[in-house]
């Protein structure tokens, strides 16, 4: 980086691995990102939209930080709330009221009274504390520690060790006005009128990800019931398979702003290679040997940024995988460190979408089986034939009208990152349909273009040379018929079960529904996005997800090489993990 630290910050790949102040060292901002940015800092609802990695939480960050520096003038307060345990409290209850519908009211408690100290609006040791009304006591520092503790204490009932004890200790006058939103609403606007606050702006990051519907539907009726007046809402939510319920309506009670930069295009690309190339300067030092390694060879590196389709993180895994030999970029390396990204990043994160979605799971494998079995094969051997523009692509298209299974399959894929939507285009018989981008890095590795050399087949791509199939195509109808097909079945009888029946059909017997989150926490180590050496070391003292997301982080520190950064990079990958 060429800020003022000095310290290399390539390998934290995550916005949460930044400090607060290495937030604005690292910004890179275009147009692209400054419309973003200034529709956060602006009064509608909105909801920040793209996959994993493309940048979302650091745009949040980035208005927070903004708003921050505005505030003695503009009088607008950022909050910025991040929900990534949420999965923890899936089903859990509070005396019978929702655990998770009352650690998201308490959360953005906790966030706003943490802000209102950031701002000096109120001091850590004196009283006068905004939130007497919900908690009986006066004093800031009291406050604080309440509200760690209460958030601690509901997370704990997600392990079901002395409920009863935790219960009495939360207590249920708390209880009772912690889940009431109206009454957390009513305090939040008494804080404007307070200290002549123009506006709250709550800037809500990994909510939507979980994968529980009925707790995307729960955080979208608090996001409704919040937002207005002196209160904004933004919320980072994930393409397509969101669950936002029947009382909330995008583009009606928030407007999407779409996170997805890449344009295959030859300016588009040139763009794309200017900016990613900002990034990665504001991250290394300028005379260090990294910088060196990665910037003495332009082709190379022009590659790494082409193959991370717009996705910064993406981009960062590539370059840390193809230095990490020892020897500068070459060719060679790139490729390598691209099969890597997508046998160890790519792939593996689709196919865990199975754990986390359950009831999509043969959707996910179905997709995922048509994509590389199918749709891919196709797109390679049009791209084969020889013709005078020698053009290639990376594109297909269905017909609009497709079936549901085929069109949640391809949501799913895009969910993912493994094919990206690029608009609509005509089709045959003077139709529309969605045009899809299938993921560069992924193209590259399954051979889909003419010639090995994939910067040469990059810059052949045509963004109207695509491949269009149809939905009722024999071999798509056959893949989808496979998904007529029971995928479980009573542990009594065999018998074929619905994804979601409670008993069998045939004997009676009830099922035996295992939570998503404990499948997530028993995962190995080795299912963490992070560096193999780093997975090595922790493995040593944390042999599963769920430990080292329980472990507080000094504990990770006591590892050999894992200390201050690295240690905030292990707990936010298994954060991160649990949470999607």
């Amino acid at each position: 980086m060429a800020g003022a630290s000095g310290e290399d910050l390539l390998q934290t790949a995550r916005c949460e691995d930044l400090l607060y102040e290495q937030i604005m060292e690292v910004s890179v901002l275009g147009d692209f990102e400054r419309r973003i940015i200034d529709a956060l800092k602006g009064s509608g609802a909105n909801l920040v939209e793209g996959a994993r990695g493309v940048g979302k939480s650091m745009l949040l960050r980035m208005a927070e930080v903004e708003l921050d520096n505005e505030f003695p003038q503009s009088k607008k307060i950022a909050v910025y709330v991040n929900f990534k345990t949420s999965t923890l409290l899936e089903g859990v209850k509070a005396d019978e009221r929702d655990a998770f519908h009352i650690w998201v009211n308490i959360k953005l408690l906790e966030a706003l009274h943490e802000k209102l100290i950031k701002l000096k609006l109120i001091a850590k040791g004196g009283s006068q504390d905004p939130y007497f009304r919900v908690f009986g006591v006066s004093s800031v520092g009291e406050t604080k520690a309440l509200l760690e503790e209460k958030i601690h204490l509901l997370q704990s009932l997600a392990f079901q060790k002395n409920e009863k004890t935790l219960i009495e200790k939360l207590g249920q006058d708390f209880l009772a006005k912690a889940q009431d939103t109206s009454f957390i609403s009513t305090i939040i606007k008494e804080i404007c009128e307070k200290f002549a606050i123009k506006k709250i702006i709550f800037l809500f990051d990994e909510a939507a990800h979980t994968f529980i519907p009925s707790q995307q539907i729960i955080f979208f009726e608090i996001f409704k019931l919040l937002h207005g007046e002196r209160v904004a809402c933004k919320a980072a939510v994930y393409p397509t398979v969101t669950h936002y319920g029947r009382n909330f309506e995008v583009g009606q009670d928030a407007i999407v702003l779409p996170v997805f930069r890449f344009d295959p295009g030859e300016a588009g690309r040139r763009e794309n290679r200017g900016h990613f190339r900002e990034i990665l300067k504001k991250r290394i030092p300028a005379r260090s040997q990294v910088t060196k390694k990665i910037f003495s060879r332009g082709a190379e590196l022009d590659l790494c940024i082409d193959l991370s389709n717009g996705n910064p993180r993406a981009l960062l895994h590539i370059i840390n995988s193809a230095i990490s030999g020892g020897s500068g970029l070459s060719e060679r390396a790139v490729n390598l460190a691209v099969q890597s990204y997508v046998d160890q990043e790519l792939l593996p994160y689709h196919q865990s979408l199975t754990k986390r979605l359950p009831l999509y799971a043969s959707h996910i494998e179905v997709g995922l089986d048509l994509l590389r079995s199918f749709l891919i094969p196709e797109i390679r051997s049009k791209n084969q034939r020889q013709t005078k523009s020698s053009y290639q692509s990376a594109f297909f298209t269905l017909q609009r009208d497709m079936s549901p299974n085929l069109k949640l399959a391809l949501d799913l894929l895009s969910y993912s990152g493994m094919v990206s939507q690029l608009g609509t285009v005509k089709i045959s018989g003077g139709h529309t349909g969605p045009r899809y981008l299938v993921n560069l890095s992924l193209m590259a590795t399954e051979k889909g273009f003419d010639t090995a050399r994939t910067s040469d087949a990059i810059s052949r791509l045509s963004l109207t040379d695509y491949r269009e199939f149809s939905s009722s195509d024999s071999v798509i109808t056959r893949y989808l018929d496979t998904l007529l097909e029971p995928s479980h079945t009573c542990s009594g009888c065999s018998s074929p079960l619905a994804p979601d029946a409670k008993f069998c059909s045939e004997c009676g017997k009830p099922t035996v529904k295992k939570a998503i989150v404990s499948s997530l926490l028993e995962e190995p180590v080795d299912a963490l996005s992070v560096s193999f050496k780093i997975k090595e070391r922790v493995k040593t003292k944390f042999a599963t997800v769920g430990a080292v997301v329980q472990a507080p982080r000094a504990e990770v520190m006591q590892i050999p090489y894992i200390k201050d950064v690295r240690s905030r990079i292990v707990k936010n990958a298994a954060d991160e993990f649990i949470s999607g």
